[in-house]
């Protein structure tokens, strides 16, 4: 046996930094730094004397697997779909955030809390010094990145949107909300608030340069939601949060064409990236109400994978059952946390950061499935989990 000592916290951050900032190799096929990391846990589970708690987390992920797994094979057997390898390629990063919900129980939360802290700190000004230089194509970065985390699919120095480390606009807004939510948490919470506020003004600047409709819905909503949430805190200092996000807010989004263009198409019933999605939907609709129970699988042979809204991805893949599944895994957390919530003020302020903006990032994580992937994102993934088994864990502690 081996002692933890602060390994165990240390890879697991390591794990989520490389699903943030770490490329996609490419081989032959897509390999991911955190995806190799996360197989790497297995024999770390076995070496280190275990402490693993089959928690409510483990139990709905574990069903949400064996949903999939029945829904791929049922697709195979009664719905004709060929056999592919990368049905299975899809099952088997889906197995890694089993492994980490594990992993995260031989943790000290305490010392992994702390981390996650300096780690989101520091975190944020990469990306916005990222989403600045490329932005702004400073030392030809914007080549260099789209080359590395895009393979060239966003390679046009004139595009008017910035893919940071995520290699796509869409998925690299969701990075940039966990930290704006994180930071909002902090600075409504009176803790390093003036640092945050600064923080979060460059964010949100970076957060346009992304272009995501989406996530400036989310980010408005969040905006609202937290200030209501933490209303009995110091409200001249919450109203004046509030004042200079908006007067960033209006200023500044007139500099960024493409995301005006964008809502002023969209209301109008032209934008042609919603036109295209809607038949998207329709399609997976459709092959939904064909096998509304389990589904088809991942099916990719014979599906495409392209639906822009993962609750109709998933309800095409997984049925119904497969779909409830999963909703009940990402959200039960928001029932855990208000039927707890008398127990926060007793925690110290780093864990109460965790357990509020991990209530937010579920309301995000809701709505940005309505357009983009989170489950199948992959990306997106590891520091949620990390943060809502921290959360359960402390809420049911206490």
């Amino acid at each position: 046996m081996i002692k933890k000592g602060q390994f165990l916290e240390s890879f697991l951050i390591l794990l989520i930094l490389s699903s943030i900032f770490s490329p996609t190799i490419q081989l032959g096929v897509d390999i991911r730094i955190d995806d190799m990391l996360s197989f790497l846990l297995i024999p770390i589970f076995i070496l280190v004397k275990p402490n693993f708690r089959v928690n409510r987390l483990v139990k709905s992920y574990f069903l949400v697997l064996l949903l999939m797994l029945f829904s791929t094979f049922y697709g195979y057997v009664f719905k004709g779909v060929p056999f592919s390898f990368r049905d299975f390629n899809e099952l088997f990063r889906m197995f890694k955030p089993l492994l980490i919900l594990i992993l995260v129980d031989y943790c000290d939360l305490k010392l992994l809390s702390n981390k996650l802290f300096v780690l989101i700190k520091f975190g944020a000004i990469f990306l916005v010094l990222i989403g600045f230089f490329e932005y702004f194509n400073i030392f030809g970065f914007r080549k260099l990145l789209s080359f590395l985390y895009s393979s060239d699919r966003f390679d046009d120095l004139s595009r008017a949107r910035v893919v940071l480390t995520a290699g796509d606009p869409n998925i690299a807004a969701a990075l940039l909300l966990y930290f704006v939510i994180y930071c909002l948490q902090l600075a409504l919470l009176n803790i390093d608030r003036f640092r945050c506020v600064v923080m979060l003004v460059l964010l949100l600047v970076v957060l346009f340069m992304t272009s995501s409709r989406t996530s400036i819905v989310i980010f408005v909503a969040i905006l609202l939601t937290s200030m209501y949430y933490h209303r009995q805190n110091n409200k001249l200092f919450n109203i004046s949060v509030l004042t200079i996000l908006v007067l960033v807010f209006i200023f500044t989004i007139n500099y960024f064409q493409y995301l005006v263009l964008g809502f002023t198409t969209f209301s109008e019933g032209s934008n042609t990236s919603m036109l295209l999605r809607y038949q998207q939907w329709s399609i997976a609709y459709n092959l939904f109400l064909s096998s509304p129970i389990f589904g088809w699988g991942p099916a990719k042979a014979i599906h495409s994978t392209i639906v822009d809204s993962e609750h109709l991805l998933l309800l095409r893949r997984y049925g119904v059952l497969g779909y409830l599944f999963v909703l009940n895994f990402l959200f039960g957390y928001v029932l855990v946390f208000f039927r707890n919530r008398k127990k926060i003020h007793k925690l110290n302020p780093q864990f109460k950061t965790i357990i509020i903006s991990t209530l937010f990032y579920c309301f995000m994580i809701f709505i940005l499935m309505t357009t983009n992937n989170f489950l199948s994102g992959y990306q997106l993934m590891p520091l949620f989990i990390v943060m809502l088994v921290i959360s359960e864990a402390k809420l049911k502690d206490v």
